[in-house]
């Protein structure tokens, strides 16, 4: 996947709120399904999708 440039996604502060609690709600139910998943590759792709979901909470984190 090669980056692209986007324009600025400009949020409310409710928009911002809710984002940021629907990223909690999700990292929660990542880490639960990390630790009960015996699969190597399906860990893996929990893993892989936990760690953007903290990327996205540490952008909004910035944009508050």
């Amino acid at each position: 996947m090669t980056p692209t440039t986007h324009e600025p996604f400009n949020l409310t502060e409710e928009e911002l709120t809710l984002l940021g609690e629907l990223l909690e709600a999700e990292q929660a139910r990542l880490l639960i399904g990390i630790r009960h998943t015996f699969h190597r590759e399906y860990r893996d792709e929990l893993h892989r999708k936990l760690d953007l979901v903290e990327r996205l909470m540490k952008r909004r984190e910035t944009a508050a």
